[in-house]
């Protein structure tokens, strides 16, 4: 019993910390801060599944490394919440350029055109063909840009609400593309651009009109995405119904809301194979994947060091010049699987997400936890502050609904940074980028003004009104 304490440690900080943010200081509880989404992750890893799982980790591990592990999280979440709200975010927030101020239509005539078609064309193929299917390195790069249709829709939501010029067609097909987005990725199977795109929408609604959504959507919201996850992973796994539409459909009319437990990891799914091991091990879940590298790495595989944040900079060197291109520190991640698993794996083996703090101890251990969770805190902080100095600008509002659900994917993957290898770095901060220097050069004497009078009266003002949580 002794291991499961810092569970609740942890829980009850949480707990207290969002019940707190939803009671007492409501008017200044602003759900679109990335604290919100990574303390919900976090919860779900190194809570829900630690008290779920508990048991099977005792009888694999033992009480005392569980007990150790579940510390190291207790310490990490207070660790994240200092850096968070006491580092220096808002002084780097500060320091970095301005947001545009203006918002140029013929260069979103072509951006987001552009974006929609090749978005969309992503989409359809991955959903066509499969998403494990061999391709050619080149067929592979087109293949990787299905969240640009995301970030049309996005666009098209903020250009339609912007109030000196409200067009409600393009916010209304705005809205339309991201919904689309999210069913397309539903039949797909997948949970999180599923999920994503309902984040995405509800900021990219709520951000323009300078408000904050009530309890009762916010009730709806967690629902909807708890069933649009629900549904994505029932659908992924099901074998009764034809992969076509109308299966899909078919499959709706018969799904059993029940099963979201199962996916939020409050109950154990039926399966009559349930007594054999690998039906019972819990090690492919991200909590069982952290206590996997937890008990393996350094003594029986090597840290490391960091490596995997090679990909910051090697993902965006194409296949097609570097067709032999390494994963950097996959070699480890396999190597400690290899070594620390309950059954055989092999340089094969590709497997699932080992969660935030599986990462860092593979990096290196308390250590590299400690100055990899105090920099997300401080990284997590500097972005919000910057989107709350220039949310009035059109360009904050869409960069921030484009951004800010990154938070959640820092906990649940391989590494914290997986959601900028793969999704952002390639198809959300390019076309933002674009927007940013050709709206900056395009700004009039009269909008240059008007950002500098902002700046001086935020750094008079008192109070802030857009706070998310309590100083």
């Amino acid at each position: 019993m002794n291991e499961q304490w810092p569970v609740y440690l942890t829980g009850g900080l949480i707990l207290t910390l969002t019940l707190s943010a939803l009671t007492l200081f409501r008017r200044r509880f602003d759900p679109f801060a990335p604290v919100w989404l990574f303390l919900i992750g976090f919860f779900q890893v190194y809570v829900v599944q630690a008290l779920s799982y508990n048991q099977w980790a005792i009888s694999v591990h033992g009480e005392q490394i569980v007990e150790s592990a579940n510390w190291r999280a207790f310490w990490a979440i207070c660790l994240f919440l200092i850096a968070y709200q006491f580092g220096p975010g808002r002084w780097v927030a500060r320091k970095m350029p301005r947001a545009p101020v203006h918002w140029s239509m013929p260069a979103l005539s072509v951006v987001v055109p552009s974006m929609l078609t090749w978005g969309f064309f992503c989409s359809v193929v991955m959903i066509v063909s499969g998403t494990n299917e061999e391709t050619s390195s080149g067929g592979h790069l087109l293949r990787q840009f299905y969240f640009m249709m995301l970030g049309a829709g996005v666009l098209l939501m903020v250009t339609g609400s912007r109030r000196e010029k409200p067009a409600p067609a393009i916010f209304w097909a705005g809205v339309g593309v991201c919904l689309t987005f999210v069913a397309l990725w539903m039949f797909q199977g997948k949970r999180s651009p599923s999920l994503i795109g309902i984040l995405a929408c509800a900021c990219a609604y709520y951000g323009p009109q300078f408000k904050r959504p009530p309890m009762a959507i916010l009730v709806v919201l967690a629902v909807v995405g708890s069933l649009v996850v629900a549904v994505s992973l029932g659908w992924r796994n099901q074998r009764l119904y034809e992969r076509t539409a109308t299966g899909f459909v078919q499959f709706l009319a018969d799904f059993d809301p029940a099963s979201t437990l199962v996916n939020l990891n409050l109950a154990e799914k039926d399966n009559p194979k349930a007594n054999r091991k690998e039906f019972r091990s819990k090690e492919t879940e991200e909590y069982g994947g952290f206590l996997l590298m937890f008990t393996t790495v350094p003594e029986r595989s090597e840290y490391d060091y960091g490596a995997n944040y090679l990909r910051l900079v090697t993902s965006f060197i194409p296949r097609i010049f570097w067709p032999d291109k390494p994963l950097p520190g996959r070699d480890k991640w396999i190597a400690a699987w290899m070594a620390g698993s309950e059954f055989k794996r092999d340089e094969t083996f590709t497997g699932p997400a080992i969660g935030i703090l599986g990462a860092t101890q593979l990096n290196g251990g308390a250590v590299a936890t400690a100055i990899v969770i105090s920099f997300l805190g401080i990284f997590l902080r500097t972005g919000y502050e910057y989107y709350r100095r220039y949310q009035w600008t059109c360009w904050a509002q869409a960069w921030w609904a484009l951004t800010y659900y990154n938070a959640w994917l820092m906990t649940v993957n391989d590494d914290p940074f997986v959601w900028f290898y793969y999704i952002y770095g390639s198809s959300i901060l390019p076309p933002m980028a674009f927007l940013w220097v050709v709206n900056r050069f395009a700004e009039t004497r009269t909008e240059a003004q008007q950002a500098k009078w902002v700046s001086a009266w935020q750094k008079n003002a008192k109070t802030n009104t857009t706070a998310s949580q309590p100083a």
